[in-house]
């Protein structure tokens, strides 16, 4: 059976949000899901958020998941709520009332075979879902936020790759990763940096200092394993 990954997340502190943070932080997450559906990394409807601060998605091209998981780390890490204008029940909320913070998100990837696909990911299963689900459980434990999990011959090299990779993205900067997010889906730093609107220079010393070059690195081994 032809192996997929999938992908189970939740938000790092949710329950210290306060309504409106959430709401926001929802909809931003949501955004990136329908992006990278556009994208073509992500297929309809094989991607579901439940419990208002976890969501799930299955890509069915597991030479594509290590890319999506960073896409996905650094695009809820860039945002910074104190820049953007609020609405609740037709209120506009000031910024400085939300304060700034800096969002994450923990995200397990799991990569084996999928049994049963149903029309929601919840009640699919198979062993990408089942590696995936019950490692995010573990990681909330052990304060891991970025893990990949499986029982082919790389799940040594995979697990170890995945605690330089935590400890890379725990010291990336909002900034860091807003430039690391925009090359993740292809930009280059010229178009990066018009973007931006910031200089090409300040794009590549983000890029160095957020540890681009490591990503690269892992990016490329993760599609030598399983790259068809």
């Amino acid at each position: 059976m032809a192996k997929k990954a999938v992908i189970t997340a939740d938000v790092v502190q949710s329950s210290k949000m306060s309504i409106a943070h959430r709401k926001w932080f929802n909809e931003k997450i949501n955004k990136i899901l329908v992006f990278l559906e556009k994208n073509k990394f992500l297929q309809p409807n094989d991607y579901e958020t439940y419990r208002g601060d976890s969501f799930q998605c299955l890509i069915h091209k597991p030479e594509n998941a290590l890319k999506m998981g960073f896409i996905l780390k650094t695009g809820i890490k860039l945002l910074d709520p104190s820049k953007q204008q609020y609405i609740d029940n037709g209120r506009k909320i000031a910024p400085k009332l939300l304060g700034k913070k800096i969002f994450d998100i923990r995200i397990s990837i799991g990569l084996g075979a999928v049994d049963v696909k149903s029309k929601k990911l919840s009640t699919s299963d198979g062993e990408a879902f089942q590696l995936s689900g019950r490692r995010i459980d573990e990681m909330k434990k052990e304060r891991q936020t970025f893990c990949i999990t499986t029982n082919d011959d790389f799940k040594s090299e995979l697990y170890t790759q995945s605690f330089l990779i935590d400890n890379i993205l725990a010291h990336a900067t909002p900034l860091q990763c807003e430039v690391m997010y925009w090359k993740l889906y292809g930009l280059n730093e010229v178009a990066i940096a018009q973007k931006l609107d910031i200089k090409q220079s300040a794009v590549n010393q983000r890029s160095t200092s957020g540890g681009w070059h490591a990503i690269e690195v892992m990016l490329k081994r993760f599609q030598e394993i399983y790259g068809s």
